[in-house]
């Protein structure tokens, strides 16, 4: 069962078991990691003095992950205004971080070309990044996805602790080709934890992959805490003016990175049929972060081309968002929209899908294992089959805004089981877990 955390504030060091009565756990709470004896190199802290003062502090982090992608930059504001010392180890060049020392490869923006020059600067910067590592000198790496990320975390040496998050769509693609699979694999083998944010992604890291279900914990990202009030002062009128929307339109919102592993292309063709029957839908497509790497970034290219090319075709009726917008104005957007779009061909429990629900839209989920998860646990949404192009196209042609009730279903949902800053919390157990701290401050609030 995923973490739902809706307790009262705890105290970090204090473990806490939150499995509903009755209910058999599928993870392992911190209060029985603390009792595992770390190895030697955990123990140590990474050469920090031994005793009262080095066990009272919080455990220093690097975050190994794009220092462009809006959930790594997240993670490291978060951690940085709880007390934690964050670093940010990054292969792709990124604005600074408040609060937070990022260091960005000297090869992120190399105009190195084909094959041979991505391979010399894929090796120029594993060894930096390992050299940065063994300077900073953690108490915890906590290594952001297993694509990238997982493949350069092979090379940094076991200096502290060390936490793996995997994102859902990786472990799709490393099952179907071995040289990922088996990076994927090693990269788990190293892991002391592993933090999957989905109950099903969980049980393939298991079975799939052999990682011990005791080092293994399923924890939602849940939403942000601040959402909530936002949601209540949005006037939608004035989102949609600010972003060329009709004010009539029944707005569909494609609200993840546009790319094939979001099927942009599908929600493009499957939009093209309904608005041929329903002159009242608008789309708003929401570009996303731009991939570093060659071959995503061209894939991106041509899903944007084929969403001109629909504008062109549908004036007036499709909106393509090309800026980088904050997470509050992707949440504004949410809330000025009917409907959000999310049909991934993989996913684990996201938090822009659960984003969207606090924002009142009607959810077309894909017919994915997390998102039945979801559904199963108290999130009302449609599930969207296959073929998707067909299926997402009949949807469409009756889609309408979620009513009052299954509003305040999905809202009193969220606030009541996916609280980011109680998510963030659990994740600080785990870490304390791992390195032998005892630190007696509230896990619910900044420190």
């Amino acid at each position: 069962m995923t973490r739902r955390d809706d307790a009262g504030p705890t105290t970090i060091g204090e473990p806490v078991d939150r499995r509903a009565p009755g209910r058999p756990a599928t993870f392992a709470p911190p209060a029985k990691a603390s009792t595992r004896r770390p190895p030697p190199e955990v123990r140590r802290s990474n050469g920090a003095a031994e005793g009262a003062d080095a066990a009272s502090e919080l455990p220093s982090v690097a975050l190994l992950g794009a220092a462009n992608s809006v959930h790594t930059r997240k993670w490291a504001v978060t951690l940085a205004e709880r007390g934690h010392r964050v670093v940010v180890t990054s292969w792709v060049a990124a604005d600074p971080i408040p609060g937070v020392d990022l260091r960005v490869a000297p090869y992120a923006n190399s105009a190195r070309r084909g094959s041979a020059g991505a391979v010399v600067r894929l090796v120029l910067t594993g060894w930096w990044m390992r050299r940065e590592v063994r300077r900073t000198r953690p108490d915890v790496l906590h290594v952001h996805s297993l694509g990238m990320a997982g493949l350069f975390s092979l090379l940094i040496p076991r200096v502290g602790t060390r936490v793996v998050t995997p994102w859902g769509s990786e472990l799709r693609v490393a099952a179907r080709s071995k040289l990922r699979g088996s990076v994927v694999r090693a990269a788990l083998r190293r892991a002391d934890v592993v933090l999957p944010t989905s109950a099903a992604v969980t049980k393939e890291l298991v079975d799939r992959y052999q990682v011990p279900v005791e080092r293994t914990d399923t924890i939602s990202w849940g939403v942000d805490d601040r959402f909530g009030e936002i949601r209540d002062d949005v006037r939608p009128d004035d989102v949609r003016r600010r972003h060329g929307i009709p004010l009539d339109a029944t707005v569909l919102f494609s609200a993840r990175s546009a790319g094939p592993v979001y099927r942009t292309e599908e929600i493009l063709t499957a939009y093209d049929r309904a608005v041929a029957h329903r002159p009242d839908l608008h789309l708003v497509l929401l570009v996303g972060q731009r991939p570093a790497e060659t071959s995503a970034a061209q894939a991106q290219r041509r899903c944007l081309d084929a969403a001109a090319r629909l504008a062109t075709a549908r004036p007036g009726r499709v909106t393509v968002v090309d800026r980088t917008l904050t997470p509050v104005e992707v949440f504004t957007l949410m809330c000025a929209s009917d409907v959000m779009i999310s049909v991934p061909r993989w996913d684990q429990r996201s938090s822009t899908v659960l984003e969207a629900a606090l924002a009142g839209c009607r959810l077309l989920l894909a017919d994915l294992p997390a998102y039945h998860e979801m559904v199963s646990d108290g999130l009302t949404a449609e599930i969207v089959g296959e073929p998707l192009t067909d299926r997402l196209s009949e949807k469409l042609l009756t889609v309408r805004r979620s009513d009052a009730r299954e509003q305040r279903q999905n809202r009193q949902f969220i606030e009541t089981s996916e609280s980011w800053s109680r998510q963030v919390g659990a994740v600080q157990r785990w870490y304390l877990a791992l390195t032998g701290r005892q630190v007696a401050t509230a896990v619910d609030t900044p420190a």
